[in-house]
Order: C-alpha cells, then sequence, then structure tokens
C-alpha cells in the first residue's frame, strides 16, 4: 500500500466521525426551532351553514376582494362567493402551508355534520394531511365530552396530531364553553386510557387576570391568546399591534406560568363593522389597518427570538399565529384572490 493510502485508512474513520457528527448536530438543531402554528376558523362554507353566507357576506362590498381567500369567485362588483368546500382546495392549502414552513394548524372545533367541521374532514382525508400537522381548539363550539372526546383520542395517536415535551397532544382550550373542571379531566383520562400521554392543555384568554382564572380553574399547563384584540379607528398596523403582543407575552410571563406566544397578523375588522355578523358585534372604533406583509412577517420573528431568550417559559417550543384564515375579521396569512402569496412568501423567508 501506498504511504497515500496508508494516510487515508488512519485519518478516513476521523473524518467520517466528524461528518456523522456534523450532521445529528445539524438535525438535533432543526428539531430544536420552534413549533409554528396558525389558527384555522373555517366558516367558509357557503350554504354548508348559515355562517358562510354571513361571511361572504361580510365580504361582498368590492373593497374586501383583496383580502378574500384564494378560491374565491367575484359574482359582481359588490358580491362574492368564499367557498373552500372541496378536496382539491385543501390540498391546496396544504401545500401553500408545508411551502412556507409552517408546523401545525390549530382547528377550531366544530361539531360533526355542522357543515363547519368541513375543512377538518377535508384536512384528515387528504393524502398530503402529514404535510402539515394538526391540533384542536376546543371551546369554540359545544363538545361532546362523550363521543366527540373518544374520537379526538383516537386522533391523538396518529403521527400527524401536533405533539409537544415528547408526546403530549396539543391542546388548546378557548374557553368561551369549557368552564367545567371535570370535562378536561375526562380528556385527560381517556387519554392516559389510549396510552398517548396526557394532552397539553394551553387556555387562551384576552387578559393575564382572565388567563390565570381560566388556567387555574381547567389546570391547564399553559396559557396563551387568541389575538391581542387591540387599536382603534384604523391606527397603523405597526407599531401597534406588535407591541401589543411583546407586552402580552411579557404579562403571562411574569404570572410565572408557562406561556405559548400568540402573533397577531391583522385587525381590520371593517367588513364586520360594515355587514355584522349574527354571532358577535364589533364596534365602529374597533379596527387596525392592514399591515405589511414585512411587518407581519416581523411579528413572527419576534416571537421566535423571544421563545428562545425564554425557553424554560415556553416548555412547548411552540407559538400560535392568529391566523390562517379569519379574512372578513383581519388576520389572515392564507393566500387571497389572485393567489397572492405575499404575507406568506414574507413568513417563509422567516422560516427557512
Amino acid at each position: 500500500m501506498s504511504s497515500i493510502g496508508k494516510v487515508l485508512l488512519f485519518i478516513m474513520p476521523t473524518i467520517f466521525s466528524f461528518l456523522v457528527s456534523c450532521k445529528l448536530s445539524s438535525s438535533s438543531s432543526y428539531k430544536q426551532e420552534p413549533l409554528v402554528g396558525a389558527i384555522r376558523w373555517d366558516a367558509w362554507v357557503g350554504d354548508l351553514n348559515r355562517a358562510g353566507l354571513e361571511v361572504e357576506r361580510a365580504l361582498g362590498p368590492h373593497q374586501y376582494h383583496y383580502r378574500a381567500p384564494f378560491y374565491s369567485k367575484e359574482i359582481s362588483y359588490d358580491s362574492i362567493q368564499c367557498r373552500g368546500a372541496t378536496q382539491d382546495i385543501m390540498d391546496q392549502e396544504i401545500a401553500y402551508a408545508k411551502h412556507a414552513g409552517l408546523d401545525y394548524w390549530a382547528f377550531c372545533w366544530y361539531p360533526p355534520h355542522s357543515g363547519l367541521d368541513t375543512a377538518r374532514q377535508l384536512y384528515l382525508a387528504s393524502k398530503h394531511r402529514d404535510d402539515i400537522k394538526w391540533c384542536v381548539i376546543l371551546g369554540t363550539n359545544p363538545f361532546d365530552y362523550d363521543m366527540d372526546a373518544v374520537w379526538l383520542v383516537d386522533r391523538f395517536k396518529e403521527k400527524n396530531y401536533q405533539k409537544v415535551l415528547n408526546g403530549r397532544p396539543l391542546v388548546y382550550v378557548f374557553p368561551s364553553t369549557i368552564t367545567k373542571p371535570h370535562e378536561l379531566a375526562k380528556l385527560r383520562e381517556l387519554g392516559k386510557v389510549a396510552g398517548v400521554g396526557e394532552p397539553y392543555v394551553v387556555v387562551m384568554e384576552f387578559s393575564v387576570r382572565t388567563a390565570v382564572a381560566m388556567a387555574d380553574s381547567l389546570h391547564a399547563d399553559a396559557m396563551s391568546a387568541y389575538i391581542s384584540w387591540t387599536g382603534r379607528n384604523g391606527e397603523p398596523y405597526y407599531p401597534v399591534i406588535p407591541y401589543t403582543d411583546s407586552i402580552g407575552w411579557e404579562e403571562y410571563k411574569a404570572t410565572g406560568r408557562k406561556v405559548v406566544p400568540w402573533v397577531t397578523t391583522g385587525h381590520n375588522t371593517k367588513p364586520r363593522i360594515d355587514n355584522p355578523v349574527s354571532w358577535t358585534k364589533v364596534s365602529s372604533d374597533e379596527w387596525v389597518s392592514d399591515g405589511t406583509p414585512e411587518q407581519i412577517a416581523n411579528n413572527l420573528d419576534n416571537a421566535l427570538k423571544w421563545i428562545k431568550r425564554n425557553t424554560s417559559t415556553v416548555e412547548s417550543n411552540a407559538v400560535l399565529m392568529y391566523a390562517w384564515n379569519e379574512f372578513d375579521e383581519g388576520g389572515w396569512i392564507c393566500p387571497t384572490l389572485g393567489n397572492n402569496t405575499s404575507r406568506l412568501d414574507a413568513i417563509k423567508k422567516i422560516l427557512k
């Protein structure tokens, strides 16, 4: 054997070990990146539910068509249909979310056969469902802790359900219809019996005082918020909303509780002010001007940096964005009419 061959024979094991070490280190670093999710509010079903017709009416005026979902159809100058009720549309949404680098969707809970559960059913039926994980937001509608809970625990077992802390199913709770601790206790017990671990329960409240009270009542693991409901009379997105988000994270942290930071992508409620919906009322001054894609992405970046500075507080290593598809209420990152992907493109630059 030549002298060069002897040298190579000697150093190759060292080189191989170094490369393996680099790969493992890179993989470990990747896994430590925060889990980025977005809320799904899936009323975009047309006549499958009355709410679908109401949100179409809210976005009907031409001035709001720019913010309608990409699958919308303009019927006339001041009329639009926004109906995301096909498998092809859901598969395209999954592709958009995967391309941007999102980790999971948090689906607001709607009962089976309500029409509003259409998106959830389409997602679960998609052959691409493993491209983005999902979890549930309980409390947004009535939940049957017998039949629905058994169904949900079966979903906990599946690999596309978002887990945190080495396997605990992530469950958000918007406590509007959940005030009894025994209800969540039943879900926890079902999870244990099924061998999928105890759900990691995160309460979503609008103020630190109510968040603490609800977390204590429901024995929650962490606190978060659905949105920072802030701003008046068309104030600019930046700095109003990013500042309010960041102050909220600090206030929640100051309680000593665990926190899942939230990122508000907008609060331009003008469509609902002009054309109110039946389930909520928005005051005429409660709206903020749209942010730019870069401002929205920077707000997410702030949250990711905050997580890395507060790893013990954010033990779940998760963040939740408001929202994927709150088009009429004012928070969205899903592409809009004409396949406008500008918000997702800006977010992708942060995530990738």
